[in-house]
């Protein structure tokens, strides 16, 4: 793994390794969740079925915050006490593990790593294993890299500055355009001027860039 993540750079490179995270430690699904800690919301962005993880996002609750802050992996064996009904539904979820994205005390979210549908169970050694990973991926995603150095010349005006605060906050195009007084047009060509200027690929990777550049506080 480390030598995966010495030849990889950025966040364009996390998706593959992700897939490859699935072989080394043998699972059949890893999801990737980011993690907004000023709003205390959790964005899906990488995995299987793309558009069912994006589908996925909402502000922890209290319970939930308890658990995935812990800065520990969490193996679920029944996950219904702190996952939505709906959202287990969609996965088809059963015994599931989440390992968090750490480092130096930031959590940029969170991998789970389950086997579609099917239970299964953890050992001590495993749940270190993981937590390694977790605390190599958060020092991977902490790198200066050319994509998300905090030196970055990117500027954005004034327009775009709020554009990219109220994706921060989970609102979508209509909402926005509302609040600022827009057409859904002109504020679908911000979020674009904002994925051009960021190299992003979505809404959120803009969100999470925003944040590792300083943009957002």
């Amino acid at each position: 793994m480390d030598e995966l993540l010495i030849n990889s750079a950025g966040f364009k490179d996390f998706a593959f390794i992700l897939k490859k995270c699935e072989e080394f430690f043998n699972y059949k699904r890893c999801v990737f969740y980011a993690y907004i800690p000023w709003s205390n919301q959790f964005y899906g962005t990488i995995g299987l079925e793309l558009p069912k993880v994006q589908s996925m996002r909402g502000q922890l609750s209290s319970k939930q915050s308890m658990v995935f802050n812990s800065k520990k992996p969490v193996f679920l064996k029944n996950p219904h006490n702190y996952i939505k009904e709906e959202h287990i539904q969609l996965f088809n979820l059963s015994s599931v593990i989440f390992v968090p994205i750490v480092h130096d005390q930031q959590v940029f979210g969170w991998l789970t790593f389950d086997q579609l549908g099917e239970e299964f169970e953890y050992s001590i050694d495993e749940l270190t294993l993981l937590e390694q990973a977790g605390k190599r991926l958060g020092l991977y995603l902490s790198r200066k890299d050319d994509e998300v150095s905090i030196g970055t010349d990117i500027q954005l005006t004034e327009r775009e500055s709020m554009i990219l605060n109220l994706l921060a906050e989970g609102y979508n195009n209509k909402k926005m355009a509302e609040l600022l007084q827009l057409s859904e047009h002109t504020v679908r060509d911000y979020v674009s001027s904002l994925m051009t200027k960021f190299k992003a690929r979505n809404r959120t990777q803009v969100v999470v860039f925003g944040f590792r550049l300083g943009l957002l506080k």
